[in-house]
C-alpha cells in the first residue's frame, strides 16, 4: 500500500513539476499482436508484461498507469455516456470540431471520443521504410522502431516486442538500407511496456548501447524477466547528441509514470525537419494533461511538422504513410510532413479532446484528488 501510494505521489508532483519549465536548465548528455478493445470505459490503456485488467486490455498495475480511476474504470476515462451526457464537454468537442475544419475532421472525431479511439492497428510480416535522409521506421504493422542515422553511428527508439523482430525487422531492415548494427551507439525507450523493450536484451547483450529509459519505467522493466542493463535515466528536457545529431527528450507521464517522448530531428531535402515523436497520445487526467500542455508547446515552439508514435494509425502516421514511403523519396509532397501551422492545430485538437474527457469525468476525478489523497496514512 505504501509503495502504491508512494508512486502515485511521486507520479502527480512529477506532472505539476514538468510545468515549471522557466527554471529548469537543459540538460544535455552527448554519446561518442493486436489487443481486443476493451468494452467502452471498461479497461485501461497498458501494454503487455503487466497484470491484465478483468476487461483483458492492458494493466491494472500502478506501476504502468495514471492512479486516477474514472467512474467508466478505466485509466481515467468517462463512460461514452457520461461524455455524451456532458453540456460543457460537448462544447469542448465542438470548439475541437471548429479547429480541426475539414482536413482534420476525422481526427477530431476520434480523438474526442471516451477513450480517443486507442485501438492499435494488426501485425504483419513486417518492413523498414526510409522516412528522411537520416530516418528510417521498422514496423510489425502494430508497432515500431524509429532509425536515426548520425555521423557517429546509430540511434534506436524503441526495439519491437522480442529479440526475434529485433534481429529479423530492426537488423534485417537496417542492412537493406546499408546501416550496420554493430553501429547501434544509443537506444531510447519510450516506456516499459514489452512491445517497446522486447528487442533490448538482445541489442543490449550485442552491441552494448547507451539506453535512456524514465526512472520509474527502468524499475519495472528490470522485473520484466529480461536481462536487462540499468542505463540512464531520462530527464526532462535532457538533449542526447550522436554526432551530427541531437534529439530532444521530455517525460511525459500518463500511460506510464515515466514515459519518454521526444522531438527527433532529421533532414529531408537538403532542409532540417523536426518531428514529435509521442510515446502514447491518451490523456484523461488532470495530472496527465499538463505533461502534453507542455510538450506540444515544446513541439510548436520547435516548429514541428508532424506528430508522430511508433504506433501508426494513432497519430500523422498512417498504414498508408507507409506503404507510400516504400518508394523514397515519395512522389509528390511528402506524406508525413504538414506544416508547422497544421501540425500545431492538430495537437490543439488532441488537446481539446483531452479536455472534454476530464471535463465529463470530472466528479470521479476530483474525488480521487481530495484533501483525503495527500494526507498522510495513519500507521
Amino acid at each position: 500500500m505504501l509503495q502504491r501510494a508512494w508512486i502515485g505521489l511521486s507520479v502527480a508532483v512529477l506532472g505539476a513539476a514538468l510545468m515549471d519549465v522557466g527554471t529548469r536548465p537543459t540538460l544535455t548528455h552527448t554519446v561518442s499482436a493486436q489487443a481486443a478493445p476493451p468494452a467502452q470505459g471498461s479497461g485501461r490503456q497498458g501494454g503487455r508484461g503487466a497484470v491484465p485488467t478483468s476487461g483483458g486490455f492492458g494493466t491494472a498495475d500502478t506501476l504502468y498507469t495514471m492512479p486516477e480511476a474514472g467512474q467508466g474504470g478505466g485509466a481515467g476515462d468517462p463512460t461514452a455516456e457520461q461524455l455524451a451526457a456532458s453540456p460543457e464537454a460537448q462544447t469542448i468537442i465542438a470548439n475541437a470540431k471548429r479547429l480541426a475544419a475539414a482536413d482534420l475532421a476525422a481526427e477530431a472525431n476520434r480523438f474526442c471520443t471516451w477513450n480517443a479511439g486507442a485501438v492499435v492497428s494488426p501485425a504483419h510480416a513486417g518492413e523498414t521504410v526510409q522516412v528522411l535522409d537520416n530516418l528510417y521506421y521498422a514496423t510489425t504493422g502494430s508497432v515500431g522502431a524509429w532509425i536515426i542515422k548520425t555521423t557517429a553511428g546509430i540511434i534506436v527508439w524503441d526495439t519491437l516486442n522480442s529479440e526475434a523482430e529485433a534481429r529479423d525487422i530492426i537488423e534485417a531492415g537496417m542492412r537493406r538500407f546499408n546501416l550496420d548494427p554493430a553501429q547501434i551507439k544509443t537506444i531510447v525507450i519510450g516506456h516499459s511496456h514489452t512491445d517497446h523493450t522486447g528487442g533490448l536484451e538482445y541489442f543490449q547483450r550485442l552491441y552494448n548501447p547507451t539506453v535512456y529509459m524514465g526512472k520509474l519505467d527502468w524499475d519495472v522493466a528490470l522485473t520484466s524477466g529480461q536481462r536487462l542493463r540499468r542505463g540512464i535515466d531520462v530527464i526532462d528536457g535532457q538533449k542526447v547528441t550522436l554526432g551530427d545529431t541531437t534529439i530532444t527528450l521530455f517525460l511525459l507521464p500518463g500511460h506510464t509514470p515515466t514515459s519518454v517522448s521526444g522531438i527527433i530531428s532529421g533532414t529531408y531535402q537538403g532542409r532540417t525537419v523536426n518531428i514529435l515523436n509521442l510515446t502514447a497520445s491518451r490523456f484523461s487526467t488532470y495530472a496527465s494533461l499538463a505533461p502534453f500542455q507542455r510538450i506540444f508547446d515544446e513541439a510548436k515552439r520547435a516548429r514541428v511538422e508532424a506528430v508522430v508514435q511508433v504506433h501508426p494509425d494513432i497519430n500523422m502516421l498512417k498504414t498508408e504513410t507507409i506503404a507510400a514511403l516504400r518508394t523514397y523519396p515519395a512522389a509528390g509532397p511528402h506524406p508525413l510532413l504538414f506544416t508547422p501551422e497544421k501540425a500545431a492545430r492538430y495537437m490543439d485538437v488532441e488537446l481539446e479532446c483531452g479536455r472534454a474527457r476530464i471535463v465529463a469525468n470530472k466528479t470521479a476525478l476530483d474525488k480521487a484528488r481530495g484533501p483525503e489523497y495527500y494526507r498522510t496514512a495513519d500507521r
